[in-house]
């Protein structure tokens, strides 16, 4: 508990609250970029041009919020299979759809693959409990109850979600489902997602579900479901925000990260990874210890 309200200290003092997602309140390009990037006068430098590692993973994207520099980039445009870091992209046309208290009933659920949530079909959840259970246990079965229940079905979600892509300039990137699995089709790299990521935390729900490190929640039917972070990091590495774990065979370990040291709040994307945790917590000890700001 403590944990938790200090996390969400940080958020409120990271990200002001804005209003959630408004029914198809489709932004201008102005507003798409994140309320939390400012231009600094004095861009973050490297103090040792020589002391830039050679991160082992297929694509890494690293990017200073504040003054809205890239700090290291390897294949960061190359297409890829993002594997679960896909729900970033269901969460943000969820949160765009439903009202946060609206009920959803869950379908077909249970056929789902990777249905980590374990919901029960014909179970009734509100849309935040889905979304803490998309994010947080990163339930492919949550994501398919949100997508079942968009006006239209399962497809008219998917179209959204890449109508969403395109708004937002994600020029590397198109979904082919809602939770991730692999599909010569489904694909996205390390700066659209990041640039993605930096959208969705615009939103206080989907901050506050990635946050979390535990939460047990009950549905409207009156069954519970106990939902546990799959993010390793959150709460053992100091400034650990969130963001989303990812994996496939093809994919390999994928894993997007808010960190903030220093007062100085940095996105990590990495992608195609044998060790995303490892390789991350590497990464934030390199850029708080070779950049000035």
């Amino acid at each position: 508990m403590k944990f938790f309200k200090t996390t969400l200290l940080l958020l409120a003092i990271l990200f002001p609250l804005v209003p959630q997602y408004q029914k198809r309140d489709l932004p201008t390009t102005p507003e798409v970029k994140s309320a939390f990037i400012h231009q600094a006068s004095v861009p973050s430098f490297l103090r040792k041009q020589e002391s830039i590692p050679i991160f082992s993973a297929k694509s890494v994207y690293i990017l200073d919020l504040t003054s809205n520099t890239t700090l290291y980039q390897k294949n960061s445009t190359e297409p890829l299979f993002p594997a679960s870091l896909t729900k970033v992209m269901t969460a943000v046309v969820a949160l765009d759809h439903y009202q946060i208290d609206q009920i959803l009933t869950v379908k077909s659920a249970d056929h789902s693959i990777g249905n980590t949530m374990n919901l029960k079909p014909g179970d009734r959840l509100t849309t935040i409990d889905l979304i803490y259970g998309l994010l947080v246990a990163s339930g492919n079965d949550a994501a398919l109850a949100l997508a079942e229940n968009f006006p239209g079905g399962y497809s008219q979600f998917i179209v959204a979600m890449n109508k969403k892509a395109e708004r937002l300039n994600l020029k590397q990137t198109h979904f082919n489902n809602v939770s991730g699995v692999e599909d010569v089709g489904h694909f996205s790299s390390a700066q659209d997602l990041s640039q993605l990521t930096q959208f969705a935390l615009k939103n206080v729900t989907f901050r506050q579900a990635v946050s979390t490190k535990y939460k047990e929640i009950t549905s409207v039917n009156g069954n519970q479901y106990p939902l546990t972070s799959t993010n390793e990091l959150l709460g053992v590495v100091p400034g650990v925000l969130g963001v989303k774990t990812g994996w496939t065979p093809e994919a390999g370990e994928c894993l997007i990260t808010l960190v903030n040291q220093d007062n100085r709040p940095i996105l990590i994307t990495v992608l195609g990874s044998e060790d995303r945790f490892g390789k991350t917590k590497q990464i934030i000890s390199w850029v708080y210890n070779s950049f000035s700001w």
